[in-house]
């Protein structure tokens, strides 16, 4: 028989990847009747002209689409009153980080971040044969006082910070960029459509200030894989050469432009989710769990049963993260479902912790 496989051995693989840790997503079921509350998408559909644009698109899948994004640049631009070069489009909001660590780690240098939040940051900066140097939240949430004043090049934050969905002022911000030269500090806004205010404000300041986004969130597009980099033109122009040729294919284009001309639906949507969460966390309380106020589409709902109340809801095909971590382990993250959804949620809650408390 002949074998045409190469020995692992045989491979000139780079020394770094065989102690990479890699980033777990969450669970995707392939089940039927899963109560799906473990990877903070949206349980609303997008709007109805996206699935429209969506299909008037498909006619042009033979062809390239356009390797800058240019049509959706200039909506990116409009929506958000800055310039079309200020624009970076990507295939989601990872890639867009990747391109800034790429840009600014080189081997050897280390990011900044904070604990707990996104787990991806540390892997990205492995990928460049990086360091990361973490900054831990003061009570899981307050911005430590070294954090301001760190030597690494690249600071990244998610603002609102998951997965307790901690959000950080403006005014905190705006400190961190003046904080240190020449550092990059880049806000992760993957769930501020959820919050307040954002931070776009502050680019026309600081040019060391870049914004990520995303449509998987707030629009309901997590399955297109859409992201996109708010930035100084400079940064823009310079990441442009590091970007893959044809990096956002033509649908993805297409739907993220209507789902901006269409944002009066993401918002009725979004305020609809913000009223659940509210809903919810009060619920929680009231079961005897600590919530933490959070301004994203989750929640983090802290008990000292809370790894046993996972694997009990799972057992009941409801999915809700857990994080085995010292930081992390004794709560669950519990992204906001429709109404209906929750209240499943929220009753077998109290079947699991009526039972325990019969033990």
């Amino acid at each position: 028989m002949n074998n045409n496989r190469t020995a692992p051995s045989q491979i000139p693989l780079r020394s770094f990847l065989s102690g990479l840790e890699p980033y777990a997503p969450g669970e995707q079921p392939t089940g039927a009747n899963f109560v799906k509350l473990n990877t903070n998408e949206n349980p609303y559909p997008p709007s109805p002209a996206v699935i429209e644009a969506i299909a008037a698109a498909s006619k042009r899948l033979h062809l390239y689409p356009n390797p800058a994004s240019d049509a959706l640049r200039r909506s990116l631009a409009a929506y958000h009153g800055v310039e079309p070069g200020q624009v970076l489009a990507g295939n989601g909001s990872d890639e867009i980080l990747r391109l800034l660590v790429h840009a600014v780690i080189s081997k050897g240098e280390s990011i900044a971040v904070v604990a707990p939040s996104y787990s991806l940051y540390p892997v990205l900066s492995a990928f460049f044969e990086g360091g990361t140097e973490t900054y831990p939240l003061v009570d899981r949430e307050r911005l430590p006082e070294e954090l301001f004043t760190g030597p690494e090049p690249l600071l990244l934050l998610a603002n609102p910070n998951p997965p307790l969905g901690t959000f950080y002022s403006r005014a905190e911000i705006a400190r961190l960029c003046r904080s240190r030269t020449p550092r990059l500090v880049v806000v992760d806004e993957a769930y501020v459509d959820f919050a307040p205010r954002d931070v776009v404000p502050l680019l026309a300041e600081f040019p060391n200030l870049a914004i990520a986004r995303t449509f998987s969130k707030s629009f309901s597009l997590a399955g297109m894989r859409i992201g996109y980099l708010l930035a100084g033109s400079d940064l823009v122009r310079e990441l442009m050469k590091i970007k893959d040729s044809y990096n956002l294919n033509h649908l993805a284009q297409v739907a993220a432009a209507a789902a901006i001309a269409s944002a009066e639906h993401m918002r009725a949507l979004r305020d609809e989710i913000i009223k659940t969460r509210n809903d919810t966390t009060h619920a929680l309380r009231e079961l005897g769990y600590r919530v933490p106020e959070s301004q994203g589409n989750f929640v983090f709902a802290i008990h000292p049963d809370a790894a046993d109340h996972y694997l009990r809801l799972r057992e009941r095909r409801i999915l809700v993260r857990y994080f085995d971590t010292p930081l992390l382990r004794d709560g669950m993250r519990i992204t906001i479902g429709t109404p209906d959804q929750m209240q499943r949620l929220i009753q077998t809650l109290k079947e699991i912790v009526k039972a325990k408390g019969k033990d």
